[in-house]
C-alpha cells in the first residue's frame, strides 16, 4: 500500500499537475501526499508487511541537508524559512522512498513511476518540439524566459515579430513553440515545466530512466541458488538406487528416441494408453530456443521505444550533458550484456548523438565561457567564507551573472562549504556501493532485487556524470534515485539478512581526499585557462 502512495507522491513531485490543472490549483496535493505515505507505512510496519532497514546513505543525506540549512542559518538568516521549507521537502521525498518502497513490490513499483514520469515528459517535450512558433508573454522580470510563458495567438518567426503591436505595451515577450500541458520552448529548445523546466535537467532525468526501463523489460527469473562448499557448482539430487535423474524433453525433442544404453536392453518402452493422444512434434526449425528468442524481442520492442524516444528527445533538448549521460548509460548496459560487443555497439550510437546532440557555434562558447566564470565565482566563495559556505540556495544572489554553479560538486562546496560537499559526496558513495554489492555479492535475492540492482548502479552513475555540468545538489529527482537505492537495501534485506553495507572509515578518508583532489585540479585547470 505505501509502496503505490509514495509513487504518487513521487509523480506530484516531477509532473507538477496542480499546475496545469485549475481543479488542482491551490490544493497541497504533496503535502497530502507525504502525511499519507507515512501513515501507510506506519500500517505496513505493524502489519509486519515492511521490515524498516537503515541504509547507509541515509544518515549521510540527512546529515547533509541539515548541516545545510544550518550554514543557511548562520550565513543568510533571512533566507532560512524559504531554503529550509525546501531542503525538509527533499529529505521527506528522500525518507518516505526509501522506507515505502523497500520490498520488492515497492522497488518495482518505483522503477514503473519513474519510467512512465520520463516517457509522459519525453512524449511533452517531442510534440512540442512540432508545434509552430507562436507569441508568448512572460514575465516582467524573467527576461531569459526559463518561467512559465503564455501564448497571445500571434505566429512569429523571432522575437522582433512578437514586439511589433503588442496586446500588452512593453512585455516581456518572446517567440517560442507552445507545448501540451501549458509547456514551451526555451530558445527553441524543449523542455517540460517546473523543476524540469530547464532542457539539460529534462534530458538528464530521462537519461538515468533508461536502465530502470531495460530492467522492467529483462525476463523474471528465480532466486539465486547458493554457491556450494569450495565454489562447486550444485548436483542435481540422485533418483532412488543411485540413478542419474533424465532432464525432462523439450517438444522439439519430442518423436526421437534417445540412443538406448546397456541397461535399456531388452526392455520395450511402455505403450500409450488406450485413447490418449501423441503430443504433436515441433518443426525441426521451430525449436524452444527460438521461440524463447522471439519472445524476447517483442519483449523488447517498448523499452526499445522507449530508448529511442529518449534519444530524440535529448537532441530536440540540444543538451550536451545530456547526450553524454545517455551514451554512458546505454554504453555500460551494453557492456553488462555482451561484452566487448557491448561497446562496439555503443559505439555505432555515439557519432550520430554527438553529431545531432548539443549546441554549436556562438551559442555553445557562450555558454562554456559562462560555466568557467561561474567556477571561478565559486572557488571566490569557498575562500571568502573560509570554507564555511554562502548557504544553501544563495549561489545565484552572490554570483556577478545571477546564476547556480551549474556544477553540483563545486555548488555543495561553495554554499554548505568543506564539510558539506564531504557529505554529498559521501551520500553518493554510499548509494552506488548498496546496489553494487547487492549485484555482484553472493547474497540470496530474488528476481527483483537482481534485476534492479544494476540499473539503480547504471541509472546512479549517469546522474554522478549529469550533476557535473548541472547544479543537482538539492533535487527532488537526484533524491528519489538516492532513495531507490536506500529502498533496494531494505528489500534486499528482507529476503536476506546476510546483506549487510556499511562505509568504513578507510572509505570515508578516500571519498573526502578524492573531493579535495578534485578541487585541486579544477582549480589547477581554471588557472591553465586563465
Amino acid at each position: 500500500m505505501a509502496a503505490w502512495v509514495v509513487c504518487a507522491l513521487c509523480a506530484l513531485v516531477i509532473l507538477k499537475p496542480q499546475e496545469f490543472i485549475p481543479a488542482l490549483e491551490g490544493i497541497p496535493l504533496v503535502h497530502a501526499a507525504f502525511g499519507l505515505t507515512l501513515l501507510c507505512v506506519a500500517l505496513d510496519v505493524v502489519w509486519r508487511r515492511l521490515k524498516p532497514t537503515l541504509a547507509p546513505q541515509v544518515v549521510y543525506a540527512l546529515a547533509f541537508l541539515a548541516w545545510a540549512a544550518l550554514t543557511t542559518a548562520l550565513k543568510r538568516p533571512a533566507a532560512l524559512e524559504e531554503r529550509g521549507l525546501q531542503l525538509a521537502t527533499v529529505a521527506g521525498v528522500f525518507l518516505a522512498v526509501a522506507l515505502a518502497s523497500a520490498s520488492p513490490r515497492g522497488v518495482r513499483a518505483l522503477a514503473i513511476t519513474l519510467v512512465g514520469c520520463a516517457v509522459v515528459t519525453t512524449a511533452v517535450a517531442i510534440v512540442q518540439a512540432f508545434q509552430p512558433y507562436g507569441c508568448m508573454l512572460a514575465a516582467p522580470d524573467d527576461w531569459e524566459g526559463k518561467g512559465e510563458l503564455e501564448p497571445d495567438g500571434r505566429p512569429c518567426e523571432t522575437n522582433l515579430d512578437c514586439r511589433k503591436d503588442p496586446p500588452v505595451p512593453d512585455g516581456n515577450y518572446r517567440c517560442e513553440r507552445p507545448g501540451p500541458l501549458g509547456t514551451s520552448t526555451i530558445d527553441g529548445r524543449v523542455r517540460y515545466r517546473g523543476s524540469l523546466a530547464d532542457p539539460n535537467e529534462l534530458a538528464l532525468m530521462a537519461g538515468m530512466s533508461i536502465p530502470l526501463a531495460i530492467a522492467l523489460a529483462e525476463r523474471r527469473g528465480g532466486r539465486r541458488a547458493p554457491a556450494a562448499p569450495g565454489g562447486a557448482l550444485p548436483r542435481a539430487p540422485a533418483a532412488p538406487g543411485g540413478a542419474v535423474p533424465r532432464a525432462p524433453a523439450s517438444p522439439g525433442d519430442a518423436g526421437r528416441r534417445a540412443p538406448a544404453t546397456s541397461g535399456d536392453a531388452g526392455r520395450r518402452a511402455p505403450a500409450p494408453p488406450c485413447g490418449a493422444r501423441l503430443r504433436p512434434a515441433l518443426p525441426l526449425l521451430l525449436t524452444d530456443r527460438l521461440l524463447s528468442r522471439a519472445a524476447a524481442a517483442l519483449r523488447a520492442l517498448p523499452v526499445v521505444a522507449v530508448i529511442a524516444a529518449i534519444g530524440a528527445m535529448v537532441v530536440l533538448s540540444r543538451s550536451r550533458s545530456g547526450v553524454i549521460v545517455y551514451l554512458a548509460v546505454l554504453g555500460l548496459t551494453f557492456i553488462r550484456w555482451s561484452g566487448t560487443l557491448g561497446a562496439v555497439a555503443a559505439c555505432f550510437i555515439g557519432p550520430p548523438m554527438l553529431l545531432l546532440g548539443g549546441r554549436s557555434g556562438d551559442e555553445a562558447s557562450e555558454s562554456s565561457e559562462e560555466r568557467v566564470e561561474l567556477l571561478r565565482e565559486a572557488f571566490e566563495m569557498i575562500r571568502r567564507t573560509r570554507g564555511i559556505g554562502v548557504g544553501a540556495g544563495q549561489f545565484g544572489d552572490e554570483s556577478s551573472l545571477g546564476l547556480t554553479a551549474h556544477n553540483s560538486y563545486l555548488l555543495a562546496a561553495s554554499e554548505t562549504g568543506l564539510l558539506g560537499m564531504c557529505l554529498f559526496a559521501l551520500v553518493l558513495y554510499a548509494s552506488i556501493k548498496v546496489p553494487l554489492s547487492i549485484w555482484l555479492g553472493d547474497a540470496e535475492v530474488g528476481p527483483a532485487a537482481r534485476r534492479f540492482a544494476p540499473a539503480i548502479f547504471v541509472s546512479l552513475c549517469g546522474a554522478l556524470l549529469g550533476i557535473f555540468f548541472l547544479s543537482w545538489a538539492y533535487k527532488d529527482v537526484l533524491y528519489m534515485t538516492l532513495g531507490a537505492s536506500a529502498a533496494l537495501y531494505g528489500a534486499a534485506r528482507a529476503e536476506d539478512a546476510r546483506i549487510s553495507v556499511r562505509v568504513s572509515p578507510r572509505e570515508v578518508a578516500l571519498v573526502c581526499g578524492g573531493m579535495f583532489a578534485v578541487l585541486v585540479l579544477l582549480n589547477v585547470l581554471l588557472r591553465f585557462l586563465g
